[in-house]
């Protein structure tokens, strides 16, 4: 188990290969999970698409000419109308890998038609004389972050909407505003290039997590299978001990017992829940506890190794009658679920020996 587990493990990529080597399952994986992302987030892109639009319609209803302004905006609203429909559409037929797949390619369409149509706010502000208004670059960088928040996991779609939307606002402050509007372009330039910067370490970021779910996925499938097996095993085990008619004792650290197999009562004529907690000493018999105790300390040494004991007697409680019997003691204190000494009681001896020893321990 440890062993499949630590293969799994080593499989993990580290940071700086996180998509090395990824197998052909892994890289669809990655591909779908970006696409539910997006597909999860257009709502978000939605929505703030149509609120910076009526923010938009309501400052510059005043400065801009209401035919071009009613234009502008409607083309917004109707392409946000359309992102709308095709998110229903998909969320409706449901989001299998496909239509996910699908769902992304038309998105990044989407995403570049609404660039443009932001991107053509800088003209528009232009030829009414107001392209320094101070709402213009508010407007532009607070869709160019929404677009990083509800399309992160993809970079593509956030360029897609980016270079539309500042590429024409850079060009109109640089070619309206002379030497300012220069400065202003290459403020924009670099705001451009640090947005689809930080949208690519987001999609990374987002690659990465979704790579080590894939992998942790596996790891519980391995974990769980093994605790399965372990399970079974142990119930198998289980039910060939309490139906054996040797007597299998498990003994703590400490001597005391852990665990009384059912053929104890039989053995003991003593419930086997009334034996949990009784010592060595209680149990066995005075003339056998140097031999008991000599076996327990080679058994020390050798884990997992079944060491005999040809004779030994015990008994179930006080005033209970010693019984006779061969044994075997096994170290199991490292085994997970036993952690102690395993004793397992054979065939008794014959009633003459047994009768012998216990006349000749009194």
């Amino acid at each position: 188990m440890i062993a499949e587990l630590q293969s799994a493990v080593s499989q993990v990529s580290s940071r700086k290969a996180h998509l090395r080597g990824l197998t052909q399952v892994e890289s669809v994986k990655i591909k779908v999970e970006r696409a539910a992302l997006l597909f999860r987030g257009a709502p978000v892109a939605i929505f703030a698409s149509i609120a910076n639009a009526l923010i938009v319609l309501a400052i510059a209803w005043s400065i801009v000419e209401h035919r071009v302004l009613f234009v502008w905006a409607g083309a917004v609203l109707g392409v946000a109308v359309l992102r709308a429909g095709l998110w229903l559409k998909f969320k409706v037929s449901g989001v299998s890998a496909r239509n996910l797949s699908r769902f992304a390619r038309l998105h990044l369409i989407f995403m570049a038609l609404n660039g443009s149509l932001w991107g053509a706010l800088g003209p528009i502000f232009s030829v009414h004389g107001v392209i320094d208004h101070a709402i213009l670059p508010f407007i532009i960088a607070g869709m160019t972050a929404a677009a990083i928040v509800s399309a992160g996991a993809s970079w593509r779609a956030v360029l897609a909407f980016n270079i539309p939307a500042l590429l024409p606002l850079a060009a109109t402050y640089a070619v309206t505003m002379g030497i300012n509007g220069i400065g202003v372009a290459a403020i924009i330039g670099i705001y451009g290039l640090a947005t689809t910067y930080l949208a690519l370490v987001t999609q990374r970021m987002i690659d990465r997590s979704i790579l080590l779910h894939t992998k942790n996925e596996k790891l519980l499938s391995v974990l769980r299978r093994r605790v399965d097996d372990a399970h079974t095993a142990e119930q198998r085990f289980r039910a060939l001990v309490e139906s054996s008619l040797d007597v299998t004792f498990i003994f703590s650290p400490e001597g005391k017992i852990i665990y009384a197999s059912p053929s104890a009562e039989k053995a003991f004529n003593i419930s086997p829940g009334l034996l949990l907690g009784k010592t060595t000493k209680e149990i066995v018999h005075p003339d056998d506890m140097s031999q008991f105790r000599s076996v327990g300390e080679r058994s020390l040494s050798q884990l997992g190794e079944v060491i005999g004991l040809p004779h030994v007697c015990m008994r179930g409680s006080q005033d209970g009658t010693y019984v006779a019997m061969t044994g075997r003691l096994t170290n199991m204190l490292y085994v997970p679920g036993v952690e102690g000494f395993v004793f397992n009681g054979g065939r008794r001896l014959h009633e003459n020996a047994s009768a012998h020893h216990i006349h000749a321990a009194e």
